[in-house]
């Protein structure tokens, strides 16, 4: 079809125009990592949060005692896909490495815990309850995924906060404002009487510091989001309810709300040692990239 004076000419424009595509491709890549428009990322992420949160306490207000708080937990990431669409930026999703740890570790420091405080009398151990509870632990873990509580917050906290705090600021910096914002993002749910006791907001704090550590860890190792949400489906699954059985009301662990549960000392003496154990090995035996960036290989843009 074209003859022989016609193809270097041809060879040159399919070259020009695969270095423009590239070019298009990077300058695009570029644009959504570029750490200058990170306060713009932010802002939005803000903005998007605060909106949906507000929207859903509303709706939460009108459904009285049916209310389902999964309403409110959804709204981290409708912020995380406004600023990943709009910022631009990105959500860092990760391969599933680190799944196993990030599952048996809560799971494991909470049952010593409450194992330990069973010996010395603060909570009772039903050691039947609790064979089948571990039984039973993935299903739980696995249903408790599918749920909006741990994917819906992680997406906007370990998905698309975390990795763009870890571009800018230390472990430790980021791990204090992630505590804040996770903790402000709590508060009204408690306070209002929906979620959890007022009177129990000590020990929440204390385990949050802990999750927010252990759960920094991991994402920082494993550059993904998906450690976060297993971790957070079993804090769900297994801590916060005295390793109950998957779908049904019995309890291996009981005691009073001061004791066991997400509100409860052992909880929280539990996951803030495995928090601080965590970030001490991470801190003590640094990866090869010292901070977490997300890479856009590996983060999907919306």
């Amino acid at each position: 079809m074209f003859g022989p004076s016609l193809w270097p000419a041809l060879a040159y424009y399919q070259s020009e125009g695969g270095i423009r595509m590239r070019d298009v491709a990077a300058g695009d890549a570029d644009l959504r990592t570029d750490p200058q428009r990170d306060v713009r990322r932010l802002s939005i992420f803000a903005i998007g949060l605060l909106a949906a949160y507000a929207v859903a306490l509303v709706l939460l207000w009108r459904m009285g005692s049916g209310r389902n708080l999964g309403l409110l937990m959804i709204a981290p990431t409708i912020g995380a896909l406004l600023a990943a669409r709009i910022g631009p930026g990105v959500i860092q999703w990760g391969r599933p490495k680190w799944w196993l740890l990030a599952g048996l570790a809560p799971a494991v420091a909470a049952l010593i815990a409450y194992t330990a405080g069973s010996v010395v009398g603060l909570d009772t151990l039903h050691l039947g309850t609790l064979g089948r509870a571990l039984e039973y632990a993935p299903l739980a873990i696995v249903f408790s995924m599918t749920g909006a509580g741990a994917v819906a917050e992680e997406i906007g906290w370990r998905g698309f906060l975390w990795p763009l705090l870890r571009g800018r600021y230390s472990f430790a910096l980021s791990s204090l404002i992630v505590t804040v914002v996770w903790w402000l993002f709590h508060v009204p749910a408690i306070l209002l009487g929906w979620y959890g006791s007022i009177a129990g907001l000590p020990a929440f704090t204390v385990a949050l510091v802990g999750m927010v550590l252990f759960v920094g860890v991991i994402t920082d190792r494993s550059k993904s989001v998906w450690p976060s949400i297993v971790a957070h489906a079993t804090w769900n699954a297994l801590v916060l309810t005295g390793f109950a059985v998957a779908g049904a009301t019995e309890h291996a662990f009981s005691g009073s709300a001061a004791i066991v549960g997400e509100f409860g000392w052992l909880a929280a003496i539990a996951s803030l040692a495995l928090g601080l154990a965590a970030a001490w090995w991470h801190l003590s035996k640094p990866a090869s990239s010292e901070k977490c960036a997300a890479a856009p290989l590996t983060a999907t843009a919306s």
